[in-house]
């Protein structure tokens, strides 16, 4: 784990000021400047000469970061005969901290023969619907149309190693508010057994197979330009700068921004505020995102983070600014209240509108209560995504399973506090800090709306419901979520090259992964399990092709 972002909310204006600038400097300089003015994130380019560099690589593709996006474009160029090189910032044994778990796609063999091939029209309506419109339906046509053959890719790749990688069939005989379509595909667990990077160092040696060099401890400092065209770029290592001379080009897959404190303060001070941990990937530092806007590509206007309402919080702590515990039953259906122990929502949606829910409670914290049947009460609740701790309907296995929960998270969290238990609803009111009496009426009238297997108050489905009747009952605080990345970055079109805040394609820059943007906004569907991990898959195998392809 990492040390979740400072929490202090002032925010900074990120709108540039009201200045007349030539629309030729504009389209030469970018945003760059404009975010600049506005904030100290984003600073000056570094200037590198000539003699400062130690060595010279030719190639034809050049990828920038080994994680998820990265190894798909990396290999897909190679596959298409172009000589690519790997670039990583960190070291070999950590490089690019694995591939995501859960993959998003539409139209692979495994959804086709299950039967359960969401209609692409759908999903993409979900993502519009989610990203208040903000997202770009070019973008998430070219994702449904594309991302079911590079899940097939990385299905057979992963066969030859003895890595299942299942689609995940659920059951909808079930009326949903909140509407779930079956596009995650999941690593198993059982055959990875839990270690880190298992599947990137299968993808990783596919690629040195066909001929892909990987280049580890090399950082990017700033892209290469000739005119207008993307030719190269500089990088850190420990001997000294490395120039790398890109003839086809450069695919920037740094990942976002969500561990630099001061990128987060002035785009989204709302995640700040927000976010309890901070599991992100530790190169998440904006490092290319910053690269590609020196070089004059633009970045999204509205931007957003992927926070999951996982973060518990000790019985007496008011808000998230003294970091709590990764708590994965926070986003299971169960009665949550109000400091005053009131009722406040509909407890069964998206993982994040809680959080955002929360902004109207003081401190934004809550409290979440189960009663002794609350195993048998997850299982009847059916969750979808990375938040469900069953096997799916077709067997394929929970990301978060029960045994691991049970086994290995639940009994540290009584022991230190954060899970209060108690025999009588009055006295786990106590323990959590609620007032009794209100408490008491909220579980009363939660029971009776169990009985009549109807939500009056809030809508939430009849079988998500559950009761308060069998002790011991149990509850958490809880303030923020669990932050995993960034979610907005450079602007992209569909052949994933960078764009000018005027929209054109910069020659041989593509962009792919968290730190691409066009996508997501305002919230993360989570409902769409492996969303952006699949994007991230597809488009960098888009990107590598499109590299590899230009003459």
């Amino acid at each position: 784990a990492t040390d979740a972002p400072e929490t202090e909310t002032t925010a900074q204006q990120t709108a540039p000021p009201e200045t007349e600038t030539p629309e030729t400097e504009a389209s030469k300089e970018g945003q760059a400047q404009e975010i600049s003015s506005a904030s100290d994130w984003l600073g000056e380019a570094p200037v590198i000469e000539e003699s400062q560099v130690v060595k010279t690589y030719d190639t034809e593709v050049l990828v920038v970061g080994s994680g998820t996006a990265g190894l798909f474009a990396a290999c897909a160029a190679v596959e298409e005969g172009a000589k690519t090189i790997l670039i990583e910032k960190f070291g070999e044994a950590f490089g690019g901290s694995g591939i995501r778990d859960t993959l998003a796609a539409i139209g692979s063999k495994q959804q086709i023969a299950n039967n359960d091939n969401p209609d692409k029209f759908d999903v993409i309506t979900e993502l519009y619907r989610q990203s208040n419109g903000y997202g770009d339906q070019r973008l998430y046509k070219v994702w449904a149309d594309h991302s079911g053959e590079a899940i097939d890719w990385y299905t057979d790749i992963l066969a030859k190693a003895n890595i299942p990688f299942l689609h995940e069939v659920d059951d909808h005989s079930q009326n949903v508010r909140y509407p779930v379509y079956d596009v995650g595909h999941s690593v198993q667990m059982s055959a990875t057994e839990g270690e880190e990077g298992v599947t990137s160092k299968i993808v990783k040696e596919y690629g040195q197979g066909l001929g892909l060099e990987i280049h580890y401890d090399t950082a990017m400092a700033a892209l290469i330009k000739d005119g207008d065209a993307v030719t190269g770029l500089y990088a850190s290592t420990e001997e000294g700068y490395v120039r790398y001379n890109a003839s086809k080009g450069v695919i920037v897959c740094t990942g976002g921004y969500s561990l630099n404190k001061e990128m987060l303060q002035a785009l989204q001070p709302e995640t700040v505020k927000m976010t309890n941990i901070n599991y992100s990937y530790p190169g998440s530092q904006g490092d290319g995102i910053k690269a590609c806007l020196w070089a004059g590509a633009a970045m999204d206007e509205t931007h957003a983070g992927m926070l999951f309402d996982r973060g518990g919080i000790l019985h007496d702590q008011v808000g998230c600014q003294t970091q709590g515990v990764l708590f994965w039953m926070g986003s299971q259906p169960f009665l949550k209240v109000d400091l005053e122990g009131n009722r406040f929502t509909n407890e069964s949606g998206c993982y994040d509108h809680i959080l955002h829910d929360a902004f109207n409670l003081p401190g934004m914290t809550y409290a979440m209560v189960w009663d002794g049947d609350y195993i048998a009460d997850m299982e009847r609740f059916d969750s979808h995504g990375c938040s469900r701790m069953f096997p799916h309907a077709n067997g394929a296995e929970a990301v978060w399973p029960l045994e691991f929960n049970e086994g290995t998270f639940m009994p540290g969290y009584r022991e230190d506090g954060y899970v209060v238990t108690a025999d009588t609803i009055e006295e786990l009111a106590e323990k959590l800090g609620l007032p009794a009496e209100n408490f008491k009426a909220t579980v009363d009238r939660y029971n009776q709306l169990y009985d009549m297997q109807k939500d009056e108050d809030f809508g939430k489905e009849a079988y998500r419901l559950s009761q308060m009747r069998k002790a011991p009952f149990e509850g958490v605080r809880m303030s923020g979520g669990y932050f995993i990345c960034t979610l907005d970055g450079i602007k992209i079109d569909t052949n994933m090259n960078a764009l000018t805040p005027e929209g054109n394609p910069i020659e041989g820059l593509y962009v792919a992964g968290d730190c691409s943007g066009g996508y997501f906004a305002t919230s993360y569907p989570n409902l769409l399990a492996g969303a952006a991990a699949g994007r991230s898959v597809t488009f960098g195998r888009l990107a590598g092709k499109n590299a590899a392809r230009r003459a």
